[in-house]
Order: C-alpha cells, then sequence, then structure tokens
C-alpha cells in the first residue's frame, strides 16, 4: 500500500475484476478531445469486448487506435485500466464467445460491429477508506 493509501493490484486481480464487471468506459482521443463512451462488455481471453454501431467506437476499432478501458467499483473502491489497441474481431470463434456473452446486455439498436481491445498493459489501485488506513 502507498502512503496516500492506494493498493496497486496485480494483473491476475486486475483480470478478474474485469471479468466480474459487464458496464465500462472506452476512452479514445478525438482531434484534440478525449471521450469516455460506456459501454457493455466481456472478456474474451486477454481482450475486452463490446458491440457497437458506426462512430466514434468503431472509428476507433476501423484505424487501430490505441485507448483506454475502464472499469470500476465505488462500493468496494477499486479502478481498473486498460490499455491496447481496438479492432474487429477477426478470429471467428472468438467473435462467436463474445457475442454469446454479450446478448444478454445488448442495448435496442443494430450495434452489428463487434470491437475487441487487445490487452497490451493492465494496471489496478484500491482506494482503502480513512478508517482503514489509521
Amino acid at each position: 500500500m502507498t502512503s496516500r493509501g492506494l493498493e496497486r493490484l496485480d494483473e491476475d486481480e486486475c483480470l478478474g475484476l474485469l471479468a466480474r464487471k459487464t458496464l465500462g468506459r472506452i476512452v479514445v482521443r478525438i482531434a484534440d478531445h478525449v471521450v469516455a463512451l460506456p459501454v457493455w462488455y466481456t472478456l474474451v481471453d486477454r481482450s475486452v469486448a463490446f458491440r457497437t454501431d458506426p462512430g466514434t467506437k468503431l472509428d476507433a476499432a476501423l484505424l487501430r487506435t490505441q485507448v483506454s478501458f475502464e472499469v470500476d467499483d465505488d462500493a468496494e473502491g477499486w479502478s481498473v485500466i486498460v490499455v491496447g489497441h481496438a479492432h474487429e474481431f477477426g478470429d471467428r470463434d472468438q467473435a462467436d464467445r463474445a457475442r454469446r456473452a454479450l446478448d444478454d446486455r445488448w442495448p435496442p439498436g443494430t450495434r452489428e460491429h463487434l470491437v475487441q481491445i487487445d490487452i497490451e498493459q493492465v494496471t489496478g489501485r484500491r482506494l482503502h477508506g480513512r478508517a482503514e488506513r489509521d
């Protein structure tokens, strides 16, 4: 634990926490702006997967842009950030597993494009409450 009350999480714990959640934010740069966009997601092997329609998220994938992906839990006080390149799925078996996992978290609309973020780096932190530090 750091002197600031932060606990650094190892990669295995970060991946375990990512697997427990279903709503995250993809963070992309658009010209001089950085935007964070919510998505329903799942993990497939070492990738974050989500479905989208044409727009910013798909553009990032088609350009194989480096993005960040964040998931956190305010009740437990942790945050996990993934950095990797976004792209459309190339592996059919992985894509089929991702579609099945995302079926029950599919918002209205078409969103037929399946995007994957290969996890190149994952970091996590847990915040401890004041009482826990004393």
